[in-house]
């Protein structure tokens, strides 16, 4: 590879994963846009067969994720819940926030309980984190679809319905991309790869029913990460283990780093509330 592919590429890359974290604090049709854009940015003229697969497979998924019908569902929840909030007196369960919560959560509890006929897929959905985030939408939406029973009814404060929408509703953001998200970390590790540039992935979500919470792809390494609980193995704050494996598939010995009580803590915990 060319020094003008070289320093021309790392940009490009560099701005596709900051459009990704973007994406995850608050995901949008225009955020996804903004995606698209970036992957399509990308050279191809140079990349092996693998590195184009996988991109102009991220592509596609960033599409889908982009002509999302939750996208218009999701709107009326937060057209209608503000409705209520701003004129809530002689609201009954016919307002039409009501219905749009329905609509939302019934959709969130569809994508969660999907029915895959093939075996081997199916078990490969059932441990998917991209389930799970459906699943979190689901039960955040009918605890949102509860306060919003009780501010009709009287007994609920708007202040307590309000942290439940906002829940609901930065749960289905997180949920409707997902899978676009993760093809596109996949994608641009690929490109840098293909090009020999050195790797450093983003973090990437593990299947749910195994050790590793999330894992990373550095130089030709995989490194894979856990939480421990507090006082698990003697560290009052917790610590993160983590594993190497070689590109050959070596694993190495498992390392434990140790959790403080502050920011570290607080940055462990915000990287997995966004995979």
């Amino acid at each position: 590879m060319t020094t003008t592919v070289r320093t021309t590429l790392y940009p490009l890359i560099t701005a596709g994963q900051s459009v990704v974290r973007d994406t995850e604090r608050h995901a949008t049709r225009k955020m996804l846009s903004a995606i698209d854009g970036a992957l399509c940015a990308l050279p191809v003229n140079e990349m092996d067969d693998q590195a184009d697969r996988i991109l102009h497979g991220a592509i596609r998924a960033v599409s889908l994720a982009e002509d999302a019908e939750e996208w218009t569902l999701l709107s009326d929840v937060e057209h209608t819940v503000s409705r209520f909030l701003h004129e809530p007196d002689d609201a009954t369960m016919e307002h039409p926030s009501v219905r749009a919560v329905v609509l939302l959560t019934s959709e969130c509890g569809s994508r969660y309980g999907e029915r895959i006929e093939d075996p081997i897929e199916r078990t490969t959905w059932v441990a998917s984190p991209e389930r799970r985030a459906w699943n979190r939408a689901y039960l955040l939406g009918l605890e949102a679809l509860r306060e919003l029973e009780t501010a009709i009814e009287g007994t609920g404060t708007g202040r307590t319905l309000d942290k439940a929408m906002t829940e609901f509703l930065a749960a289905v953001r997180r949920a409707i991309p997902y899978a676009a998200l993760y093809e596109t970390r996949r994608a641009l590790v690929e490109v840098a790869r293909s090009y020999g540039l050195f790797v450093v992935g983003m973090r990437q979500p593990m299947p749910t029913n195994g050790r590793w919470e999330w894992a990373r792809r550095i130089g030709s390494a995989t490194y894979l990460f856990e939480v421990e609980p507090p006082l698990m193995g003697g560290d009052p704050y917790g610590a993160v283990a983590v594993r190497r494996i070689a590109e050959d598939g070596t694993a190495a010995p498992v390392r434990y780093i140790p959790l403080g009580p502050d920011e570290r803590r607080r940055a462990v915990t915000e990287a997995q509330y966004r995979i």
